[in-house]
């Protein structure tokens, strides 16, 4: 519950306030959920100067967090794709092996011709040099994309070439229409939209995935399939988020969760989310199946709550006298619809006696 319940693009929502103090001082386990892919010190950081209150890292789960319980993967060497700091996240997570999309292109300068000046270069190269590979290059164990990219263009071609190749562009088969499997392919979250200070959602990460799976299903004629996918709407992030939750009660020295109230501005995100985990809590706890497919915590102590009530505010994407809920989705339905983050506030304290 951060863009479009706390902030909108760049600004912040006055509710918000109060709001989020009224709950810190009734001691109400909180948890702050987003789909941005950043240090969790650094928004807590933002969120604490905003909200007067302190907001500890652990409070928050951004897209990636969920990755540090993925273990596996964590001694492979990994491509990670996405913009500004996301080596450094990539090593917080646990990954101790990693590259990106500018090291592949330097490894091998053929790679990315989108950009005409690289041609130029290639071609310079060829006549003076030859064509040049670097023969330290490991081939790649998995692709990590960790949000969307800058350069589009060139994040496509190259993951797409390594996903032909099993890593390695040194090695190409014969006939990539015939291959069927591909290096894993890990994804941190889906919102195909955000809300941004322009007057129109601006694209997300999900946005560039849906080009990805277009490209690759093109170029090789099979669906693109993820081996884990993080972030909202996907269960595990939610289930990760509880784990916070219950730490915080039992640090107050209150007893595990037995409900959560999930708020957020997207049905297509937080409340298809929200609604999928509490389907989820229906089930018993040793045989839960993931709705969406993909990889969810087991047998954690942490996990507690046997229901999760999704609340939809507008004041995000969500804008009630532009665009009617999806009545043929009940995914998307949420418990309650409210004007804002505080009114959510009301309506939750009403049903629920806080000591």
């Amino acid at each position: 519950l951060i863009y479009g319940v706390i902030t909108k693009g760049p600004n912040f929502i006055i509710v918000a306030k109060p709001t989020i103090q009224t709950l810190i001082q009734l001691n109400v386990p909180v948890v702050f959920v987003s789909n941005t892919c950043m240090p969790e010190s650094e928004k807590a950081k933002q969120l604490s100067a905003v909200l007067g209150v302190n907001i500890h890292p652990e409070q928050v789960v951004l897209a990636q967090t969920p990755l540090r319980t993925l273990t596996n993967f964590h001694n492979k060497h990994v491509l990670v794709s996405g913009q500004d700091q996301v080596e450094d996240i990539a090593r917080m997570i646990g990954f101790k092996s990693i590259t990106t999309i500018e090291k592949v292109c330097e490894a091998f300068p053929e790679l990315d011709m989108v950009n005409h000046m690289n041609r130029v270069k290639l071609t310079e190269m060829m006549r003076t040099r030859g064509l040049v590979h670097d023969e330290n290059f490991r081939p790649i164990d998995a692709i990590v994309l960790l949000g969307e990219p800058i350069q589009w263009e060139r994040s496509l071609q190259v993951i797409i070439d390594l996903l032909l190749t099993d890593g390695n562009p040194d090695v190409v088969p014969p006939d990539s229409k015939t291959k069927h499997d591909h290096i894993p392919i890990i994804a941190c979250n889906r919102d195909l939209v955000f809300q941004a200070a322009a007057d129109l959602p601006r694209f997300g990460h999900g946005a560039f995935l849906t080009c990805l799976e277009t490209l690759y299903k093109s170029i090789s004629g099979n669906d693109l399939k993820y081996t884990a996918f993080v972030g909202k709407p996907f269960e595990i992030s939610y289930q990760y988020a509880e784990t916070i939750a219950n730490k915080i009660a039992l640090a107050n020295g209150q007893p595990k969760i037995e409900k959560i109230y999930f708020i957020g501005d997207n049905p297509d995100v937080d409340i298809v989310g929200a609604n999928m985990y509490n389907k989820i809590l229906q089930q018993a706890i040793n045989l839960r199946t993931s709705i969406s497919g993909y990889n969810l915590l087991l047998d954690s102590p942490l996990l507690s709550a046997t229901s999760c009530e999704s609340i939809l505010v507008c004041t995000g994407v969500y804008e009630p006298n532009k665009k009617k809920l999806d009545d043929k989705n009940p995914w998307r339905l949420p418990t309650k619809v409210k004007l804002d983050v505080l009114e959510a506030l009301k309506y939750i304290l009403l049903k629920e006696t806080w000591p």
